[in-house]
């Protein structure tokens, strides 16, 4: 009995002032936590945390971590610090964060793609020259000159190759060629425009049936083509013909090159010729050729039409144009 007494006294003496849970594995607090067991499983306070914070984990969904470093100027209580495309601007108690322009290095240039932009097959390797296209305008010389592409790079190249397209085509020209005639079913023949017993566009003087019958120096005027201003080359030949019948009816594009002072006949030079299935006067027939050219023309050269009907007294009218490009 007196055993039992001395126990009870105790055990009341044990929890006067603290608490304990008995059948607990004695350790100390666990980290981050406010209460815990000391070693005689006596329930105790977390002693309060003293000195400075030298650095904190910031913790994401996918488990990565953002680095935050004490701050030792200013007034901030710490500072996040920026990386690569990431700018920070630290003041007094407000951080913040913002994405930061830079250059367009080998990757990112690669993984680009858009329809009618840049894509990886239109630039293959940074630090060569390379080919794109930018809203369908080529981009003949891409030239990259260190590993990244900028802006002023790609604005340069496309400038350039605007400017070379405006060139280009400000150095075309266009002209018109028509007229009508009969056919002698034999010959071409060509018009003489600057006459007086002449209709306008009317084709009626034979020139061969080749079309290269050398022409008096008097008929080359009075013919009346035209006189190109530069040396150039064809590009394209397209209009329409209608002619009676169904017989063909061979369009062509000529040049006389005239001598300065002389007075000798001048043989005429085929630059392309179109035969054309005929249809009926009702039906019109197209044609159409580009950039299959053999002969050019220098300045000074006059560039004029003849036609050939295959039949003898068939009607037949012509509408063209001939596109030609300064050399």
């Amino acid at each position: 009995m007196k055993w039992i007494g001395q126990h009870i006294v105790d055990f009341i003496a044990r929890f006067r002032s603290d608490v304990y849970l008995e059948d607990i594995a004695t350790g100390t607090i666990a980290s981050g936590g406010n209460l815990g067991l000391d070693s005689n499983n006596k329930v105790v306070k977390a002693a309060e945390a003293t000195g400075d914070i030298t650095s904190v984990s910031f913790q994401t969904d996918s488990g990565g971590g953002l680095s935050v470093a004490k701050q030792t100027e200013g007034d901030a209580a710490f500072r996040i610090l920026g990386g690569t495309g990431v700018s920070v601007t630290n003041s007094t108690t407000i951080v913040t964060v913002a994405s930061e322009d830079s250059e367009i290095d080998h990757d990112s240039l690669l993984n680009f793609a858009a329809n009618e932009h840049f894509t990886q097959a239109n630039i293959t390797t940074v630090g060569t020259v390379g080919t794109g296209v930018w809203q369908g305008t080529a981009i003949a010389t891409a030239y990259i000159a260190d590993d990244a592409v900028t802006e002023d790079k790609l604005a340069d190249t496309l400038l350039a190759e605007i400017d070379a397209n405006t060139a280009k085509n400000t150095n075309r020209a266009y002209f018109e060629f028509k007229g009508y005639g009969s056919s002698d079913g034999t010959n071409y023949e060509m018009p003489e425009i600057i006459s007086d017993n002449k209709a306008p566009f009317l084709h009626d003087t034979s020139t061969g049936s080749n079309g290269l019958t050398a022409q008096a120096t008097t008929v080359v005027m009075r013919q009346g083509g035209v006189v190109m201003p530069y040396t150039g080359t064809l590009k394209k030949f397209t209009g329409w013909v209608t002619t009676q019948g169904t017989g063909t009816v061979d369009v062509g594009i000529f040049k006389f090159t005239p001598v300065d002072d002389d007075a000798d006949p001048v043989t005429p030079i085929l630059l392309v010729n179109e035969q054309i299935d005929g249809a009926g006067n009702t039906k019109m027939r197209s044609f159409s050729e580009a950039d299959t050219f053999d002969n050019g023309f220098t300045a000074g050269d006059i560039i004029y039409s003849a036609v050939l009907g295959s039949g003898s007294g068939k009607s037949w009218y012509l509408n063209s144009t001939l596109e030609v490009e300064w050399s």
